[in-house]
């Protein structure tokens, strides 16, 4: 045993580790003896109903109940535990804002403390060392060591209690500071297209006004002229001013790009105003990919919470739709921060843990910047050159370009689009023009922020016979050289006619493909039906229809394809074989996206293997690549290869062949001699008017690579509508064309 003098003591809590404890001795008379007791040398605990008060046991079990009870946030027990002089100086209500203000500051989720060391100063102080680790959402874990807390003996109580100060929190907020939380979000970052192309980024920029209150040459008009550049009024100006120093630079509001060109020399004359930045979202080609990429924007409140916990303000900016939504928190990366106890005037008095920020990673998508813009050309340019006929009543169109070996999508366009720099929080068009335009295009009849290719649902028309196709041939219900005999009409419960008068002959399955033969379909629809209801709505469903696309990076539909379970819901009629016959020509319960649609042709060239198709080809930071897209198999479906064989030469005539219904269209194309196309046309007859316009193809005709498909509209045929387009977009990707 050894025995120090207090001043001694003051030395030597600095110098005590887990396991040793260091004496020092001072100069001076030990008039007074402190006990040193190491804690792992306190004899076991047995509890007693009448404990010896003044020993070093029961001080233990005062300073454990209490940071036990702090650990659990018991706030009212732990002032029962404090001297009686420590709560004359803090009433409880001060005590509990200490402690509830620095948990909410700090984001405390959790904290553990284990004891060091005791000593007796006195027999009536007690002195503890400890360590205590604590956890925050937003700063994770950090430690802070050789911690002291004060036991007292209270003799009225005959008992221990803590002599607490605020020091007992976080040494300097015993000196009147406060916990303080600092975070530093990264800038967000930017969005390219595969070859680097830069769509998205952060060099927006908008103007910060701020003033020197007491340096305001006229303050009345300085009050108006910056109520009306920031878009605030005059009383939450006023308000801003009342609330600041005078002597300090104040910010007043955010102007805008355009609004800075107009106000700023009214700002210097009136209020002498300085000026910074900030950065804000900026879409490069506002409207080239905007259902892809999406916006940015203040969160929900259902959002913040998350979001604070991740270390960024209530106010942040985040993705709210598209890519920008589902890759937000890669764009975003991860606040650093700082987490101190401050003085009133701001000064640090002590750092409790600093943390570097995690940098955001540009995300480059699979779309080809230049092939998206003549995609959309392409369409635009048909609607102009049909301004007097289909142009006026068809609202929309849409075209996706897919890469059959891997999944990813090259392009994805929905006609009309919208330019997304209109809804940033900070739009460098301006609040008011950028409010005048969103309005403008909610109210669009043609709906233009809706992602036709992704989220439409259309009757698929004859682009479905290949699923009719491949459902009587796998089978077996068909062979290859099975023929039908079209004669222009079919009747089983109704008269149905061909789209040629007269019909089309004696047909193979593989011939009426190429012709299109409505009649040949009807019969498989009823045979199939015959045999098994469930058989041709099970094979839809096997090649990607009535079910998720598989794309995760915007929001897609699933579609519909109806059953004899489902149609009872829909209708009060029962399945016939009626919704068989409809369903094998792509009308009746069929509804599809422009995206599913090329899935399933993906599929058919790919020997029945389906990708997941993707929007993301890799994120970076500078030349680290942080995620690399991979070709993921979705599923493998066991339809026979030869039948997928036997249905490609069908679509390979459907463009090659005579009479096939888009010869005429590709005739004189270059692709035909030196690369072969295959494709498939689809007239679908809907309520809104004109049927919509389908075409699907895949090139090259021997290893396919890519497969296009458009669809306009309430435009009319497929063949006089769909394929031209389809054309340019095939010879503009392989030979650079564009007329």
């Amino acid at each position: 045993m050894v025995f120090v003098c207090f001043e001694g003591y003051r030395i030597l809590k600095s110098l005590i580790t887990i396991s040793i404890i260091l004496f020092i001795l001072t100069g001076c008379a030990p008039a007074q003896q402190t006990e040193i007791i190491r804690i792992q040398d306190l004899p076991t605990r047995i509890p007693t109903t009448t404990p010896e008060y003044n020993n070093a046991i029961e001080a233990e079990r005062v300073i454990v109940t209490f940071l036990d009870l702090w650990q659990r946030r018991e706030y009212a027990q732990m002032y029962s535990l404090i001297s009686l002089s420590s709560q004359e100086a803090f009433p409880y209500d001060t005590f509990l804002r200490f402690y509830e203000s620095t948990a909410s500051e700090i984001r405390l989720s959790d904290q553990t403390f284990s004891l060091i060391a005791q000593a007796r100063e006195s027999n009536r102080v007690m002195v503890f060392l400890y360590d205590m680790t604590f956890t925050s959402d937003i700063m994770g874990s950090f430690d802070d060591s050789q911690r002291e807390m004060r036991l007292v003996l209270e003799n009225d109580l005959q008992a221990w209690r803590i002599a607490w100060s605020p020091a007992d929190i976080f040494s300097a907020m015993g000196r009147g500071g406060s916990v303080r939380l600092e975070t530093y979000p990264p800038l967000r970052a930017n969005i390219y297209d595969r070859n680097g192309e830069i769509l998205a980024d952060m060099n927006g920029r908008i103007v910060i006004a701020r003033v020197v209150p007491q340096n305001i040459p006229n303050y009345e008009t300085c009050i108006a002229t910056l109520a009306t550049a920031t878009n605030q009024t005059n009383e939450q100006i006023q308000a801003k001013i009342a609330q600041s120093n005078p002597t300090w630079l104040t910010d007043m509001g955010l102007i805008e790009a355009q609004a800075y060109l107009q106000w700023e020399t009214s700002l210097i004359a009136d209020c002498a105003a300085q000026f910074d930045y900030q950065y804000t979202r900026r879409y490069l080609d506002g409207s080239l990919t905007a259902h892809i990429i999406g916006t940015v924007g203040f969160p929900d409140e259902a959002q913040i919470p998350a979001l604070q916990s991740a270390g960024f303000r209530q106010d942040s900016i985040i993705g709210k739709s598209g890519i920008e939504a589902s890759w937000d928190e890669v764009l975003r990366g991860i606040p650093g921060g700082r987490l101190s106890v401050v003085s009133a005037e701001g000064v640090v008095l002590q750092t409790l843990v600093e943390r570097r920020a995690e940098p955001s990673k540009s995300v480059y998508l699979t779309i080809d910047a230049n092939l998206q813009r003549f995609v959309y050309r392409a369409i635009s340019e048909a609607y102009a050159s049909a301004s007097e006929s289909w142009g006026q009543t068809s609202n929309g169109a849409s075209a996706v370009v897919l890469d059959i070996q891997t999944g990813e999508i090259l392009a994805i366009v929905s006609y009309p689009s919208f330019d997304a720099n209109a809804f940033t929080a900070f739009p460098l068009m301006g609040k008011t023009e950028a409010n005048n335009y969103i309005a403008q295009i909610q109210t669009d009849p043609r709906k233009p922020q809706l992602n036709r290719a992704a989220q439409g649902r259309y009757p698929s028309g004859s682009t479905f016979k290949v699923i009719s196709a491949i459902a009587a041939l796998d089978s077996g219900n068909y062979t290859f050289d099975e023929r039908y005999m079209s004669i222009g009409t079919w009747n089983r419960d109704i008269v149905r006619t061909d789209w040629r008068n007269g019909g089309h002959g004696s047909l193979t399955l593989a011939g009426a493909l190429t012709h299109s033969c409505n009649s040949c379909f009807y019969e498989v629809g009823y045979r199939l039906n015959g045999i098994d209801p469930y058989l041709l709505p099970r094979y839809a469903n096997l090649v990607g229809l009535g079910r998720p696309t598989g794309l995760i990076d915007i929001p897609t539909v699933d579609g519909f394809i109806g059953t004899p379970d489902t149609k009872p819901n829909l209708f009060p009629e029962p399945w016939s074989f009626s919704d068989a016959v409809d369903m094998a020509i792509g009308q009746g319960m069929v509804e599809v996206s422009p995206l599913q649609m090329v899935e399933v042709y993906a599929l058919i060239a790919n020997n029945g293997i389906r990708y997941r198709p993707t929007l993301v080809h890799h994120t970076a930071l500078l030349d680290d690549v942080y995620y690399q897209f991979t070709p993921e198999i979705l599923e493998e479906t066991g339809i026979d290869p030869i039948v997928l064989t036997y249905i490609r030469n069908g679509l390979c005539d459907v463009i090659s062949a005579q009479f096939g219904t888009a010869s005429h269209i590709f005739r004189d194309s270059p692709l035909l001699d030196s690369i072969g196309v295959c494709g498939k046309t689809g007239t679908a007859q809907n309520q809104q008017g004109l049927p919509h316009a389908w075409f699907m193809a895949y090139a090259p005709k021997d290893e396919p690579k890519i497969v296009v498909g458009v669809m306009v509209e309430n435009s009319g045929d497929g063949s006089a509508v769909a394929a031209p387009i389809t054309r340019r977009i095939l010879e503009y990707y392989y030979f650079g064309t564009t007329d």
